[in-house]
């Protein structure tokens, strides 16, 4: 069974991580700032790949009745993400934080105003995860353990 995490996150994550390469890329305090966040995003982004969206690529999937035959390890990984989640938690708190400083240093160079509104939109993007895309990917590893493993 194909497992394609849902193109509206691949979107929203593509689209996120170009406009951090611009910030990046604009020199001066913003830069500076943008640098900073990247380097704490970087691990982070790492395990939300590896623990996160191989999960919600099976909502659609599982939705539909379909188990994918690879359930066991997605069960590992959902319990893996249980264990990581603090650390994720955590993590957030340190990118917002670094995420207000990019917002910040743009606002006080007037012409990058528009990073002040992409500091804003990672922010809520940080929020929507821990209250949606985390808990669902939480969701799937419970909903194989149920399935398959019933006490």
């Amino acid at each position: 069974m194909e497992q394609k995490i849902p193109q509206t996150i691949e979107i929203e994550h593509e689209e996120l991580h170009e406009e951090l390469a611009k910030a990046m890329r604009v020199g001066g305090r913003t830069g500076e700032a943008a640098r900073r966040l990247m380097k704490i995003l970087q691990a982070h982004m790492a395990r939300e790949s590896a623990l996160v969206r191989p999960a919600l690529a099976l909502l659609a999937p599982l939705a539909a009745g379909r188990i994918p035959p690879d359930a066991d390890a997605h069960i590992e990984r959902g319990e893996a993400l249980r264990a990581e989640m603090p650390r994720m938690v955590e993590e957030h708190q340190m990118i917002v934080e670094a995420l207000r400083e990019l917002m910040r240093s743009a606002a006080e160079e007037q012409q990058h105003q528009g990073y002040a509104h992409f500091a804003q939109k990672l922010i809520a993007h940080a929020q929507s995860e821990e209250e949606v895309l985390y808990p669902a990917a939480l969701l799937v590893g419970e909903y194989l353990k149920a399935r398959l493993k019933p006490s």
